[in-house]
């Protein structure tokens, strides 16, 4: 078949050029959004790298019947994913993986598990993996509504190139390419449901409810709080560097369970007040929280110790 050219060399030479990998749809910039409302740009990428894993592959069904055969990447029930592999490949932080991650949780895109997965040599304890919910995806994919396109008619992709290869041809699909091990589930608690619970008594100690009522332009950081809180009290294994120091968890844990809304309110003026050119924004937040917590401790000690010496003055002076 006779081929018209457009006469732009740029456009031409990409004529029959397949694109295989991640992909983002337009529709997303205008759904995935952050509290500012603009496109958030790194849970929209995290996004495509869920969705990249859960194209399924075909291979030709070799029964009688003929057909085609849905081959899924990963070999677990569901994806295992990794900070570390976001890192690798998109120069993601935790922080700003965590955050991106639990924003497409809010949108009802995923849910992770977190699972304890066994080894030849040892135990991995809370091991990620996320289940995508495939009809949400395609409501804020497809907003109008329409037929997705090319839904109904799957083209093969080679297993060693990531290339497709038409509708008439197979490709081997024997040992689909994965980014995950074969592992073996130890738990299946419903972390979803622990995470929230957790989030509102966070909420109920701080006084959540009164305190963003008092300094609504503050409930971003107010939000903040209460998930660094959130994951130190669920998550938090690991020392944390606080005020050059290694601070175990659970002396963190302990002095979290202090704070209330007048902590919060004094990080959030101290926040105020802090230099532009913070590098590490949660270790930052973390710090100000352990040392307000210990301050405001020893301010009502201190108040309490001047209440019992004014008492006392009143007696001899009576």
């Amino acid at each position: 078949m006779q081929v018209s050219k457009t006469g732009v060399n740029s456009v031409d030479a990409l004529y029959g050029v397949i694109f295989t990998g991640n992909i983002i749809p337009n529709s997303w910039y205008s759904t995935i959004r952050t509290e500012k409302g603009k496109p958030d740009l790194t849970a929209i990428t995290i996004l495509s790298e869920i969705l990249y894993w859960h194209r399924p592959r075909e291979e030709c069904d070799e029964s009688d019947a003929g057909g085609i055969k849905l081959i899924k990447r990963f070999k677990a029930d569901l994806l295992q994913m990794s900070y570390k592999h976001l890192l690798n490949k998109f120069g993601l932080t935790k922080d700003q993986s965590r955050r991106a991650i639990e924003r497409l949780e809010k949108l009802g895109l995923i849910k992770r598990q977190l699972r304890n997965v066994e080894t030849d040599n040892t135990t991995l304890n809370n091991v990620m993996y996320i289940e995508l919910f495939s009809d949400r995806l395609l409501e804020i994919t497809f907003p109008e509504g329409y037929e997705p396109p090319g839904r109904k008619n799957p083209t093969r992709v080679s297993e060693k190139t990531d290339e497709v290869i038409g509708k008439t041809q197979s490709g081997s699909m024997k040992n689909p390419m994965t980014n995950t091990e074969n592992t073996t589930e130890i738990t299946n608690i419903d972390y979803d449901s622990i995470y929230q619970a957790e989030i509102e008594s966070v909420r109920e100690q701080i006084d959540y409810e009164a305190l963003t009522r008092d300094m609504g332009s503050d409930r971003g950081m107010i939000d903040e709080i209460v998930e660094i809180i959130v994951e130190i009290n669920l998550y938090g294994t690991e020392p944390q560097l606080i005020n050059g120091e290694r601070i175990p968890a659970s002396i963190i844990r302990e002095r979290f369970r202090k704070i209330n809304s007048y902590v919060v309110k004094e990080v959030i003026d101290s926040l105020r007040s802090a230099p532009r050119n913070i590098v590490n924004t949660r270790g930052y937040i973390m710090t100000a929280l352990y040392n307000a917590s210990s301050t405001y401790e020893l301010g009502l000690d201190m108040e309490v110790t001047r209440d019992m010496f004014r008492r006392e003055a009143s007696a001899w002076e009576a």
